[in-house]
């Protein structure tokens, strides 16, 4: 599903935070959103998944006007992975995830079945999160809850999966393990993916395109090699960086001591 974000606008209150953001997505591609705090990267994500309406412009899923879909039709094709809910609710992790498949479920239906059940199962053994299925969602650590998170995402089955900041509190291993897997199903269901990240090595290593973001507008948008250059970095982080291009878009970015 292509995503088309045209001339975009969000102001909490007089605050703007986006500004007249304009970009196309492209499935079978990882799009990283990537800039410095403040930038706007999440208030990008919760517009294309229409939990933000924008003061100004559109956004399109093939083609369409986000407007003219239901919001179910919506919840059914876009998935997006809050990265802040609590871990103090009660609730089995198992449960959790399930709430997912609601916009699946019909009128007369408000219980899972065998199909959800199993699509559950599927993607927390891909995810390796099988093991918490049966505790609470306040007893898992912080990485663990982020794995979570991402499997609620996928569980959905989505045409357009937004994930914000999906390697936060996770371990070396994991973070490469998550993003891999990202990579790996946004390539074999033609998933449309965009992920915000704050590591640029992250980004380099992962991302298909890079979104760079600043005070909400887009500042350069390409691919890795295009947008993560060393002149580029320092206009909007404002410190020096080392970047190494070592091929096949396989950067290895280091800031620069002062």
């Amino acid at each position: 599903m292509r995503v088309r974000v045209e001339g975009i606008s969000f102001s909490y209150d007089s605050h703007e935070v986006l500004n007249d953001v304009t970009l196309d997505i492209k499935p079978y591609k990882v799009t990283c959103v990537i800039g410095p705090n403040g930038a706007g990267k999440t208030t990008l994500l919760k517009v294309i998944a229409s939990i933000l309406k924008p003061t100004k412009g559109t956004v399109y899923l093939d083609f369409k006007d986000v407007r003219l879909y239901n919001p179910k039709e919506v919840a059914k094709v876009v998935a997006y992975s809050e990265p802040n809910i609590s871990k103090s609710i009660p609730i089995k992790v198992l449960d959790f995830i399930l709430t997912a498949r609601y916009p699946f479920q019909s009128n007369l239906r408000f219980f899972e079945d065998i199909n959800d059940l199993m699509i559950v199962d599927e993607v927390c053994r891909e995810l390796n999160i099988t093991y918490l299925l049966n505790k609470r969602l306040d007893q898992v650590s912080s990485g663990e809850l982020q794995r979570i998170l991402i499997a609620t995402a996928l569980v959905k089955k989505p045409k357009v999966l937004l994930l914000d900041e999906p390697s936060a509190f996770l371990d070396i291993r994991y973070k490469f393990e998550v993003l891999r897997h990202v990579k790996e199903v946004t390539v074999r269901y033609g998933l449309t993916t965009v992920v915000a990240l704050h590591d640029l090595q992250l980004a380099s290593m992962f991302c298909d395109e890079v979104v760079l973001m600043d005070r909400g507008r887009i500042i350069k948008y390409g691919t890795v090699n295009e947008v993560l250059t060393s002149d580029v970095i320092k206009d909007v982080y404002g410190i020096d960086f080392e970047v190494i291009n070592r091929g096949n878009n396989s950067l290895i970015i280091i800031p620069k001591p002062r």
